[in-house]
C-alpha cells in the first residue's frame, strides 16, 4: 500500500488539472465563442450563425477543432503528472513493494 500512498499526490494533481481544464474550456470559452457568432454570425461572409460548425453560405469552418492555449497548458501539466504514477505502479508490480 506504500505505492497507492506514494503516487496519491501526483493523482491528486493530474485530476484536479485536468478537472480545471474542462471547466476552463466548457464554462469560460465555449459560451463566449458561441455568443460571438451568434451576435456576429460569420465572420467571413456576415452570414448569420445557424449553428452549425461551417458556414451555410461560404463553407468555412466557424467552430475550431484547437482548444484554447489554457486548456491545453492544464492538460498536459495532467499529462505529464501521471508520468510518476505510472513509474510507482510499474515498480510495485515488480518488486512487490
Amino acid at each position: 500500500m506504500r505505492w497507492l500512498e506514494a503516487s496519491t499526490p501526483w493523482l491528486i494533481a493530474v485530476i484536479v488539472c485536468w478537472v480545471a481544464a474542462g471547466l476552463f474550456e466548457f464554462l469560460l470559452i465555449r459560451p463566449r465563442e458561441k455568443a460571438a457568432l451568434e451576435g456576429k454570425g460569420c465572420p467571413y461572409c456576415g452570414t448569420p450563425w445557424s449553428g452549425l460548425k461551417a458556414c451555410g453560405n461560404c463553407g468555412r469552418d466557424l467552430v475550431r477543432e484547437q482548444n484554447h492555449i489554457v486548456t491545453r497548458v492544464l492538460f498536459t501539466v495532467g499529462a505529464l503528472a501521471t508520468g510518476p504514477v505510472i513509474g510507482i505502479v510499474v515498480v510495485h508490480l515488480l518488486t512487490g513493494k
